[in-house]
């Protein structure tokens, strides 16, 4: 059982643009009730012949959801917009039953299990959220509709009349239907043939024992990950059958070139698309066709297990990860398909209160060792070191015609303009001193020993008068002293 309840503060959210009041986010509150039910079983066995291990296996889950009646008040400063709601509940009817098969096998080259051989192939589904499809159904969610605002007393608040209704929406939530904003239902219909997203895995690899203490090992990683879903919004014809009739032609080109741009900025002219008819509000929930993502990677490992008072770890990788939208089908808006379509994967980050970082780097080394000196002091470091993450400088459009909102126009294919390599160094020095049963170990920490200041984030929007101003740098040097007893 799941309750999600949404509010925005007053209701509205003021939008500026470069400064100057543009437009205002009219929202309902939210109060979605769902109810999830899922299933597992999983079986697994064991074959050994000779020097040949497999691992056999299968997984089953079965996901259902339901959506559950619920109510939600009136936007009271524009409730012709966003009227109460009394959603009676709904289920989409269908069913997630996803087989999973497993296999895994190993091969003991010389017999003695210092040169192993290792293979797996493993297929996953995802985890459905409460409400995921039946929350298609709810109009219970919150939503929002923009419309365009003059901040007529320069008070910075949004009132009735300072937003203009009376002609089109400038964007909207895709469960908000603008013709019939006291329908208890959602504008959406889910697909009866809609699938969980799948993750397809293989892995070879190799490992040697070098001796009693050291091996090293070699992986290969190849990934899939497909069966997306979207929202898909140019899909019924007139007879509300729902058909793919959508192609790049359905868009406008026009070409932006801001007004004023920032004296280390890109401001090049750049093309964005927009829809030459209104955005539809019915839409189905279903699979994103023609879309996937592909991940290659390959671990070097190396081990040295504590002997002879030190060890080490050490660890590369290299990976590449790209998105692509193999055909007009994939897609609704084109712009930015040329950008990223056969270009790195990366996105963005969130929930660490800083923005715009996108995490993807093509080369990661780790290091760390410990060495006990003379009186059993230990002496310990750790290297991390990874290629800059991606610095996708991007222009924003103005509003666009029929309902299209902003877009964020990138000015490279995602992955090629990157920002620093990060090198990170940690050190620390501990020794136990016992006392009977009991030990005091203090410890003397040193976090970013080399005090880099890498920079992780930076302003993107190219057009704003503070472009490429850097708004996130990696933690400073941080020196810790610390005692742990244990008794």
């Amino acid at each position: 059982h799941s309750t999600s309840l949404n509010h925005r503060g007053g209701f509205v959210v003021a939008r500026y643009s470069r400064g100057v009041p543009d437009s205002a986010d009219i929202y309902r509150d939210g109060n979605a009730v769902s109810h999830l039910d899922t299933h597992a079983f999983y079986l697994q066995d064991t074959y050994t012949r000779k020097r040949l291990t497999l691992n056999l296996g299968f997984r089953v889950d079965r996901q259902d959801d339901t959506s559950v009646a619920a109510e939600v008040p009136a936007n009271p400063l524009f409730p012709q917009l966003m009227p109460a709601i009394n959603f009676p509940g709904a289920d989409a009817g269908v069913v997630w039953t996803d087989f999973s098969p497993r296999l895994g096998l190993t091969y003991d080259m010389t017999g003695d299990g210092q040169n192993i051989l290792s293979a797996s192939y493993s297929t996953y589904y995802g985890q459905m959220g409460p409400g995921e499809l039946s929350g298609q159904l709810a109009a219970t969610g919150a939503v929002f509709v923009r419309y365009p605002w003059a901040d007529a007393n320069a008070d910075g608040f949004v009132q009735p009349g300072e937003v203009d209704t009376s002609g089109s929406f400038l964007s909207k939530s895709t469960a908000y239907n603008p013709d019939a904003p006291t329908a208890t239902t959602s504008p959406t219909l889910v697909d009866p043939d809609v699938k969980n997203d799948r993750t397809r895995e293989f892995i070879a690899g190799f490992d040697r024992q070098l001796n009693s203490t050291m091996a090293v090992g070699a992986n290969y990683i190849w990934r899939r990950y497909d069966q997306f879903r979207w929202n898909d919004r140019f899909v019924a014809d007139a007879a509300g059958n729902f058909l793919r009739d959508f192609t790049s032609a359905d868009y406008r080109a026009v070409t932006f070139t801001p007004g004023t741009c920032a004296s280390d900025a890109r401001c090049e002219a750049v093309t964005y698309f927009e829809p030459t008819v209104r955005i539809p509000s019915t839409n189905i929930f279903t699979n994103v066709p023609d879309r996937y993502r592909n991940f290659n990677g390959v671990e070097l490992t190396f081990q040295r297990r504590y002997a002879n008072r030190w060890q080490m770890n050490a660890s590369l990788a290299l990976n590449d990860a790209r998105d692509y939208w193999d055909s007009p089908n994939a897609y609704e808006d084109p712009t930015n398909v040329e950008q990223e379509h056969g270009a790195q994967y990366a996105p963005e980050s969130g929930g660490s209160g800083v923005g715009d970082i996108f995490t993807n780097s093509r080369w990661l080394l780790k290091l760390s060792g410990r060495y006990t000196l003379p009186g059993d002091v230990n002496v310990a470091g750790f290297y991390n070191g990874r290629q800059g993450y991606p610095f996708p400088q991007f222009i924003q459009t103005p509003n666009r015609a029929n309902g299209a909102g902003r877009d964020e126009v990138l000015l490279d294919r995602l992955g090629e303009l990157r920002l620093d390599n990060l090198h990170m160094i940690d050190f620390r020095i501990d020794k136990v001193v016992r006392f009977g049963a009991r030990s005091v170990t203090p410890t003397f920490e040193i976090f970013n020993l080399t005090n880099a200041n890498t920079v992780l984030a930076i302003n993107r929007n190219q057009a704003a008068s503070n472009a490429n101003t850097i708004s996130g740098i990696v933690a400073p040097r941080v020196i810790r002293l610390g005692v742990q007893v244990r008794f």
